[in-house]
């Protein structure tokens, strides 16, 4: 357990290396994860996340650097093909600058497949998932299409025991550019560290650091580090009613 804490530590601060003309920022980020299961093989979810910098390092100043960066819904279906592999579809919105005139939307459909597998208490993830983007530039008004390729892995583990309701949880997202005029293939990284709690067999509370990091061109990156908390609902419309 100790050598797979290290491991996401060491991923974690390693993207702390890109420095460059780069900027740097801090903020909130609350988020609302949903899920549901329609029948045996059928899941829906939905995601929603906010992005709120509130300074930035290199001039810091509430006043000045408050902002909506991202405003992020999510909608999705997935089938399981198995307690271990399942294959999503979703129609995502995305709001990038939202606070400010240059406002992008962001219209994209993915598809993903995700394995999960257990290891004694650690319960692992790993999720594959490619990203076709609509992105409409609001002073150009073109929309331009481009597609990545995602790979997740993330875990999570009781703290104490099995009945504990507390547990620890996280993850480390790379994203790679896969058309032609993208400029670098390594386009952004995402890694979380957080401490749940569960509230009862519906619903989990989380909170805990997320680093984001965007690749802005000529070696430049937009480094943004967040304390995240999410509320995490599931609901089971497949068991008859009693």
């Amino acid at each position: 357990m100790i050598k797979i804490i290290l491991f996401f530590v060491i991923l974690f601060l390693a993207t702390h290396k890109m420095r460059a003309q780069s900027t740097f920022v801090s903020g909130l980020f609350p988020t609302i994860d949903h899920a549901g299961t329609i029948t045996k093989k059928m899941d829906y979810s939905f995601y929603y996340f906010g992005a709120f910098p509130l300074l930035n390092f290199n001039s810091p100043s509430i006043k000045e650097d408050s902002k909506v960066l991202l405003l992020y819904s999510e909608q999705a279906l997935t089938y399981n093909l198995s307690k271990r592999i399942s294959i999503t579809g979703s129609y995502v919105f995305q709001r990038e600058n939202t606070s400010e005139e240059n406002y992008t939307n962001e219209n994209r459909i993915y598809v993903q497949s995700t394995y999960k597998h257990s290891l004694r208490e650690l319960n692992f993830k790993h999720r594959l998932r490619f990203d076709n983007r609509f992105i409409q530039n609001k002073e150009t008004e073109k929309t331009s299409f481009t597609h990545r390729l995602r790979y997740l892995i993330g875990l999570d583990f009781p703290i104490r025991s099995k009945k504990s309701n507390l547990y620890f949880s996280l993850y480390e997202e790379a994203f790679f550019n896969t058309f032609k005029s993208s400029g670098s293939v390594f386009g952004e990284n995402w890694a979380y560290a957080a401490l749940g709690v569960k509230l009862n067999k519906n619903s989990k509370l989380e909170a805990g650091p997320l680093y984001i990091t965007w690749n802005t061109g000529a070696n430049n990156w937009f480094h943004q580090y967040y304390l995240q908390f999410t509320w995490i609902s599931y609901f089971n419309f497949s068991k008859p009613k009693e």
